[in-house]
């Protein structure tokens, strides 16, 4: 028998209709699907219109002919024709029996190898380390998660891997506020570490981005007061006098004069929400003269360069960073396998060995010191456009590799990266989950893996887009400039609490029990509302909402799960083999609906795989609990009419919560026996 009992039937079906065409000297193939009508024309159909099409026959006569020359089957109760298409309906004693009694012999039925001895990297979240995770980046978290236990579960040896981003100035800006701080016993310990060196980060490169300006204005002999870390509405007066006006060139004088206002709008936003935090720091630079612009460069130099106390302090800096994003990510029961750093690449020469390459194979643009790939040309490559599906017309724009200043970039970093996941962690496919607006990078980066001589890399190379998420009623754009962003944790909290004042708020269970099903159920909802919606839609989440009972939401389907467990709690039910006759006692509507639905999940999981779509995990679960609330309210299962029917019914209610913990676990969401 094939694996799942209803490709069974439809084999059977199949071999019935080959003999059929046969006997009636009709050409062709045919298909047997499930119904999309009413189950007035049964469960599964075959449509004849290719064949009648094919045999120059009617599509209605055809289908008559075939039913009429169907041979009996215990598994069919009757075959008709209706419209074209020769209906099927299942024996509903038999086939409740077959099914269930499948899924009661082997719990992980679901299960399948269509990537079976296949080594696939998931690559997620790769936030940069010198602040915390957002809901920008956080999304991808859940996208990568929940997809490799999906390919876990298709046969895949899946490794997931977090791109830990330490190079650019980005990461020496948060470590020389940080390392200042710590100098100085300044470093909160009621805030979490990595939230607080975000807040660092923002305050520290708002500071240089400051005494960069008024170096810069210096060289026009503007000077705008002494203070180098503060703008004030005297240095506005100075900047828009008649004598800074004369001495600088008109084009920079507008690009100063719009810099100027941004800054002034980021210091003084950064300034009222932290102001503790920005004085201690402003204190720590004045009394140590830092000249930021210059520190930055120079401790970016010394860590690209691997000097030992700069590797030190950078990367004890990100790693603080990294555990509490960690932290944070396994609030949510997400972890990771693997942390590769930029550095590691940098240092070891792959880098360099990846522009030397491009270079060699005539794919590098010269402008003075900067360096650029020719994306456009690469795009020519032999399979390129194909595999991209990039239109003839569509001209890819050139990418920046290399700047006029001499530092690396991360497309170029990322070629090193691309080829070592393939050649060091000899992985037969990677996923990048990568947010929408890294769309351009991830072809520039493709192209260039084949521009190196590696369209082997680029075609097991794939770029699992996704777009960002926003939070309902937030009065503020996202921004990490100004520190203006929602983490995970406070994404957590405030869906927490929404459980809390919910459903939950009248339930008369112990605190500490209510806690942990709001804890449950919170990351349920996050993550299910994330998944749901589908990866290249937007989705503005609203706390509110994904906690609903009635919706297609996570909490909807815990409550239908914990509906079973109440039932099932009641009793000392154990499935036992001998019993299995009793389950052809289930042929309700409710029933049967419930039955057909539950033998389904194998194949969704199939093709969430294949097709990378999640969310069919999602609909398919809401499903499975719509009908399954529907059967809990129109039928009786601990006083049914008999016991036999009592045992039946007790085995579907045993499935059904089965099925429904088997599918949330796929999407990392926990069950709670109550709610």
């Amino acid at each position: 028998m094939a694996k799942n009992p209803k490709a069974f039937i439809e084999d059977k079906i199949l071999l019935s209709l080959k003999e059929i065409l046969k006997k009636l000297n009709i050409k062709g193939k045919v298909l047997v699907k499930e119904t999309s009508k009413k189950s007035s024309f049964g469960d599964l159909c075959t449509p004849v219109f290719q064949l009648g099409k094919a045999n120059k026959r009617n599509p209605n006569e055809l289908a008559k002919e075939i039913a009429d020359n169907f041979p009996e089957n215990e598994l069919i109760k009757n075959v008709s024709s209706e419209g074209g298409f020769v209906n099927y309906s299942l024996n509903r004693a038999q086939c409740s029996k077959l099914f269930l009694d499948f899924i009661l012999s082997n719990k992980k039925f679901f299960y399948n190898n269509i990537y079976k001895n296949m080594k696939i990297i998931v690559e997620h979240t790769s936030a940069n380390p010198n602040g915390p995770i957002h809901i920008g980046n956080f999304r991808g978290s859940i996208i990568g998660d929940t997809y490799a236990r999906i390919l876990k579960v298709v046969g895949a040896d899946v490794i997931t891997h977090f791109y830990v981003d330490d190079l650019g100035h980005q990461v020496p800006v948060a470590v020389i506020g940080y390392e200042l701080l710590k100098k100085y016993n300044k470093v909160s310990t009621k805030i979490k570490k990595d939230h607080f060196i975000g807040q660092i980060y923002g305050i520290t490169h708002t500071m240089y981005d400051i005494q960069k300006l008024k170096q810069e204005l210096e060289k026009y002999d503007v000077s705008l007061g002494k203070d180098q870390f503060w703008l004030n509405e005297e240095d506005e007066k100075t900047l828009v006098s008649k004598i800074a006006k004369a001495k600088i060139p008109e084009e920079e004088y507008k690009e100063f004069k719009k810099q100027f206002k941004f800054l002034v709008d980021v210091q003084n936003n950064v300034y009222k929400r932290f102001k503790n935090q920005y004085e201690s720091l402003k204190k720590c630079l004045e009394k140590e003269q830092i000249d930021l612009p210059v520190a930055v460069l120079d401790l970016n130099r010394r860590y690209m360069e691997q000097e030992k106390e700069a590797v030190k302090i950078v990367r004890a800096t990100c790693g603080d960073v990294l555990n509490g994003q960690r932290e944070e990510l396994s609030l949510l029961g997400i972890t990771h396998d693997q942390y590769d750093w930029e550095s590691d690449l940098q240092w070891a020469g792959k880098v360099s060995t990846a522009l030397s390459k491009l270079n060699e194979n005539g794919f590098i643009i010269e402008d003075n010191k900067a360096r650029i790939f020719d994306a456009n040309k690469a795009a020519d490559l032999k399979g390129a456009r194909d595999y991209l599906k990039l239109k003839k017309s569509y001209e890819v724009p050139n990418a920046l590799l290399i700047t006029s200043a001499g530092d690396t970039l991360y497309l170029l970093r990322d070629i090193a990266y691309s080829l070592d996941k393939i050649d060091v962690f000899k992985a037969d496919k990677v996923f990048n989950v990568i947010g929408k607006p890294q769309e351009l990078t991830q072809k520039q980066l493709n192209l260039a893996l084949r521009a190196v001589g590696r369209s082997d890399v680029a075609d097991k190379t794939w770029h699992l887009n996704y777009e960002y998420i926003e939070l309902r009623g937030a009065l503020i754009r996202m921004s990490a400039r100004r520190l203006q962003y929602i983490t995970p944790l406070e994404l957590f909290e405030l869906t927490k609490q929404a459980v809390l004042d919910s459903f939950l708020k009248d339930r008369d269970y112990p605190l500490k029990e209510k806690e942990e099903i709001a804890k449950i159920v919170a990351v349920g909802a996050i993550k299910y509302s994330i998944i749901a919606v589908g990866l290249m839609k937007q989705l503005i989440f609203d706390p509110q909402e994904v906690v609903s009972l009635t919706n297609n939401t996570s909490p909807f389907i815990q409550y239908a799960y914990a509906r079973s467990q109440n039932i099932l709690v009641k009793t000392d039910f154990k499935w036992k083999k001998e019993n299995s006759n009793s389950l052809m006692t289930l042929q309700e509507e409710e029933e049967w609906l419930l039955i057909l639905a539950l033998t389904n999940l194998s194949g969704i999981v199939h093709t969430a795989a294949e097709q990378i779509k999640p969310e069919l995990i999602c609909n398919y679960l809401f499903d499975i609990a719509t009908l399954f609330n529907k059967f809990y309210d129109n039928h009786r299962v601990l006083d049914a009419s008999s016991k036999e029917l009592i045992t039946a019914r007790l085995a579907l209610t045993y499935v059904t919560g089965l099925v429904l913990k088997s599918g949330l676990e796929l999407l990392g969401i926990k069950s709670p026996n109550r709610m």
